[in-house]
């Protein structure tokens, strides 16, 4: 089997499912109980939120811990808003964002928040001089993901973080980071975000699990009331297991981020390569040189992405036509169509996407594949 999919999720590190396993059979108490079994379970769960915030030079006191990624978004989005709506109405997004960034907003305009979408290049790239412009007194909100997920666009989120405080310090900026962590670094020094959403799933950790980056002095409206839990602000009882493989995993790809990128960087470019040597593939390539380096997106003009999957699913390559929130959905990617594609690249488009566990050895197997389902 090769797995080129890392972008949708990836396999856990096997030291992260030991871990979980262990406590949830040695460490199950509930957190919020008063006996020593979950006095050494909030341990954990401290222990671990000290950590996470380590690794993006934040205090222990800015993490939340959510679901994952888009329970993340949510609260960021709809929670701040529903703050700030005393302060204005208008919201700044990029068209090229994630569906869990997309439908949030989409929400707030029907309760009557005013949002706009900011230009974006072929790559969907933001262009920071249209976010200068429609910058207004009564923006509330901006938000703008760190990595496109389905081209591997690196977004000037730190430069943008600058230019929303420059003109008002209150508007709140929220980043999605969930493919950019583990894979770029994260200082909220230098990114001056307010709200920035994260996802273990994506950094060889468990499924269920992420944490949101509240920057101190931020506040948030719940969307999830009960017992109380995170300060108030997400209340359910604590997934400790997994929050703590969450951190295990965030250690061990921090740990070795320049090597796995130098490694996917590579990989990339055999596959890149392999696949030239056949110019009569007709391929596209959709991602910028400059993107990150784990993402590659190409467009195979001879044969549909869902035909393309089929064949390759078929020699146990696993890979996808883009985001897997809408890969059943069988419509064109929103992203792909904001960027300007022509129809025949876009529906004919492919995400490669890679991990701590892939080799170059199989770039060279799936081009192979390739050329052998397109028959050249």
């Amino acid at each position: 089997m090769i797995y080129f999919d890392n972008s949708a999720t990836t396999r856990p590190y096997d030291e992260v499912v030991e871990l979980i396993a262990r406590l949830m059979l040695e460490e199950f108490g509930n957190s919020s109980s008063l006996h020593n079994l979950g006095i050494r379970a909030e341990r954990i769960l401290e222990d671990s939120r000290e950590k996470l915030a380590q690794t993006i030079k934040a205090g222990p006191e800015e993490i939340i811990f959510t679901s994952g990624g888009t329970e993340s978004i949510n609260m960021a989005l709809r929670g701040s808003a529903e703050i700030l709506k005393r302060s204005g109405n208008h919201i700044l997004t990029s068209p090229v964002e994630h569906s869990a960034s997309l439908e949030s907003l989409k929400d707030l305009e029907r309760q009557g928040f005013e949002v706009e979408y900011l230009k974006v290049d072929k790559y969907g790239r933001v262009s920071l001089d249209h976010l200068k412009a429609k910058l207004r007194k009564d923006t509330i909100l901006v938000n703008i993901m760190a990595v496109n997920n389905e081209l591997g666009t690196i977004e000037p989120v730190i430069e943008a973080s600058h230019i929303i405080k420059s003109n008002n310090k209150s508007t709140v900026f929220h980043v999605d980071a969930v493919q950019a962590y583990g894979k770029l670094p994260i200082n909220t020094r230098d990114l001056l975000a307010d709200y920035i959403s994260f996802s273990a799933h994506k950094i060889h950790g468990p499924k269920g699990v992420g944490m949101l980056y509240m920057r101190k002095g931020n506040r948030l409206h719940p969307i999830i009331f009960g017992g109380g839990h995170e300060g108030k602000l997400r209340s359910g009882t604590m997934n400790i297991p997994s929050i703590a493989g969450f951190c295990l995993a965030a250690e061990k790809k921090i740990d070795r981020m320049k090597e796995d990128q130098k490694k996917s960087k590579i990989i990339r470019e055999i596959l890149i390569k392999e696949l030239e040597k056949s110019p009569e593939i007709n391929m596209h390539i959709n991602s910028p040189k400059d993107g990150i380096e784990n993402i590659i997106n190409i467009s195979f003009e001879k044969m549909r992405s869902e035909t393309m999957l089929h064949f390759l699913e078929i020699e146990e390559i696993y890979v996808s036509s883009g985001s897997a929130c809408h890969s059943k959905r069988n419509t064109t990617s929103h992203v792909l169509t904001e960027v300007g594609l022509p129809a025949r690249f876009a529906q004919s488009a492919i995400r490669f996407s890679f991990g701590s566990f892939n080799t170059e050895e199989e770039a060279e197997k799936v081009a192979k594949a390739i050329k052998r389902v397109l028959q050249v």
